[in-house]
């Protein structure tokens, strides 16, 4: 993971890029890979006892606060890496504050599971919009809980709230030669595949479309205990558009607390002026 931080303007961009290709182009990852482990696998369990051993190991918490060193790296070669403080209030909203030097927020994003809300201090502007209006006329099911999920290593289903009892019984369960796997889609045909290991970890979620070449992949490393639970410290997450150029977010977790109080406010000062969705796609452009 780099630590260099370049200008401290490119975030606020670059980030919202690569949230607005989550969200709006969602369209998943390449043909799902077995997921690697140290040493060979002397036995699986049965359908039965995985599901029980990976619900059993899911992370729990109701929020969640991290320091994050993140890394964009975009498919025109620009690349730009910072300090973070993501705070969540799991099925509420999801909060990101981009901290480049001495802990001075440059700027503030907000996702709940109606809107997302950028306050960009550098250039006194801020966005406010719906999700409904961001993903425009497209059926795809991805919401703000898949999310939450894809980023606090956990099995969703695409469009659903929450599962605090996981329904497998919507999921297509196989053994690989090193772990398991767990198939779904969506009603548009929207593919999804979860990659857990022989200790029943998810280490991978992948999403593709089956009809383009729009890919993301999510693979979650180095896990460690946070309150008894195993959390990933790294998670590498990659997008792929449909001439296979590829954007990259690369998250580092430390300082990790769950279930303790969180101040999440966001305003706006009244002297900001109020952007569209479309300039701040024209400024990524410019990039």
């Amino acid at each position: 993971m780099k630590t260099r931080i370049l200008n401290i303007n490119m975030p606020l961009r670059n980030l919202t890029a690569l949230w607005l290709l989550t969200v709006v182009m969602l369209s998943g990852c390449r043909t799902s890979k077995e997921v690697t482990t140290s040493g060979e696998v002397l036995a699986l369990k049965t359908e039965k006892e995985f599901y029980a051993a990976f619900q059993e190991q899911s992370f729990r918490y109701q929020t969640f606060s991290a320091r994050v060193q993140f890394e964009i790296i975009l498919s025109s070669g620009r690349e730009t890496s910072s300090r973070a403080q993501l705070k969540i209030r799991k099925n509420e909203r999801l909060q990101i504050s981009i901290q480049p030097l001495l802990g001075i927020e440059a700027f503030r994003a907000e996702l709940t599971p109606d809107s997302i809300k950028v306050v960009d201090r550098l250039n006194r502007r801020f966005l406010i919009e719906a999700f409904d209006e961001i993903k425009g006329n497209s059926e795809i099911d991805f919401n703000f809980y898949n999310l939450q999920a894809l980023f606090t290593n956990q099995l969703f289903l695409p469009g659903e709230t929450n599962l605090s009892e996981y329904p497998f019984n919507l999921f297509r369960w196989e053994q690989t030669r090193t772990g398991y796997l767990l198939r779904t889609e969506d009603r548009t045909g929207m593919q999804y595949a979860f990659s857990a290991d022989s200790n029943e970890k998810l280490c991978a979620t992948e999403i593709r479309d089956a009809y383009t070449n729009y890919m993301l992949n999510c693979s979650y490393e180095n896990f460690r205990a946070v309150n008894r639970q195993l959390f990933p410290m790294d998670i590498k997450i990659r997008l792929f558009t449909e001439n296979n150029t590829q954007n990259a977010l690369f998250l580092n977790f430390s300082r990790i607390e769950i279930d303790t109080p969180l101040e999440m406010n966001f305003t706006v000062p009244n002297n900001y002026r109020r952007v569209s969705l479309q300039e701040i796609l024209n400024s990524i452009e410019q990039l």
